[in-house]
């Protein structure tokens, strides 16, 4: 089933980089820096390319990276395709051919864009010189908490998703307000990202709508993952965010030693991976910014004393 989008005339803004044209639909890109090899940031879910900010700025002091919005997402335009990790996996991939972007590139995947960067990389292993899944969404987590916890969990994940809908079906209407948001846009996050972040979401119903749809597949997209195999010999690097951003009740503290445990395992889907603990929540990257640029330049490290 694909995730139906509704038609909107949106105000988002001007956009922070360029839109892109994939097979008909507008995506949205932002390239800094120069050299190799490439860095492409994979986002989390609900992120946007205005979340990396002062991180990708500071990268792009060492090589090239690039930051694009997935379908729906910011200003890229919504797509009629699922929300799988592989239709993500897929149309990542009919950007890069859009753009000409062959050259072997790191990725360097957060939180739900691990599931899609773990795809594409199996599937496009010659297009991929390392990756690194930073507090990303372990495949497996998800089902195992629906089975674990099939009252609690499942209530709270359907509950969060009705807000979600709400959310959707109000800026599709021009009536989601600052306060509607309030507990998922805190003054911190809109001091960093600024007004034009709050623009995106509140005059952006495909925003709401692509994460509803993210979620409603989200086992369907483990199993996509883990139907793929391991990765061969591909410089794997996972961090771990050590620091607990689960809540100190015996429930929330299970399901984060679940969420470690299957990123520890994740090390070892190829024979190159590694684990780098990290004393950070689960934004790593705006945490601890220097850690994870040094995890980066240490695989540029290792790719190239590997080709010398």
């Amino acid at each position: 089933m694909a995730a139906q989008f509704p038609a909107a005339s949106l105000d988002l803004g001007v956009p922070l980089g360029n839109l892109i044209d994939v097979e008909g639909r507008r995506v949205h890109v932002v390239e800094q820096g120069n050299g190799s090899p490439t860095i492409w940031l994979e986002n989390g879910w609900l992120g946007t390319t205005l979340g990396w900010g002062k991180f990708q700025e500071a990268l792009a002091a060492r090589t090239r990276v690039c930051a694009y919005d997935r379908a729906g997402i910011a200003w890229s335009d919504p797509a009629d395709s699922d929300r799988s990790a592989q239709s993500e996996a897929d149309e990542f991939a009919a950007l890069l051919d859009a753009i000409n972007e062959y050259e072997p590139f790191i990725l360097l995947a957060w939180s739900g864009g691990g599931l899609v960067s773990q795809i594409f990389a199996c599937d496009h292993r010659e297009r991929v010189a390392g990756l690194i899944l930073m507090d990303a969404i372990p495949p497996g987590y998800d089902l195992w908490a629906t089975q674990a916890y099939p009252g609690r969990y499942t209530r709270e994940q359907f509950e969060r998703m009705e807000i979600v809908r709400q959310f959707a079906e109000k800026a599709g209407a021009k009536t989601l307000t600052q306060d509607d948001i309030a507990d998922w846009l805190t003054p911190e996050l809109l001091q960093q990202y600024g007004q034009r972040y709050l623009k995106l979401l509140l005059n952006n119903p495909n925003y709401w709508w692509t994460y509803y749809w993210q979620n409603q597949y989200l086992i369907a997209s483990d199993a996509q993952v883990r139907s793929k195999g391991d990765l061969g010999d591909l410089p794997l690097t996972v961090i771990v965010a050590t620091i607990d951003w689960w809540g100190e009740d015996p429930y929330s503290q299970n399901l984060g030693q679940m969420w470690r445990a299957l990123q520890y395992q994740q090390a070892g889907l190829s024979t190159r991976g590694k684990v780098i603990p990290i004393k950070a929540g689960h934004a790593v990257f705006r945490e601890r910014p220097d850690a994870v640029i040094a995890a980066v330049l240490d695989m540029i490290a290792a790719i190239a004393a590997q080709q010398n």
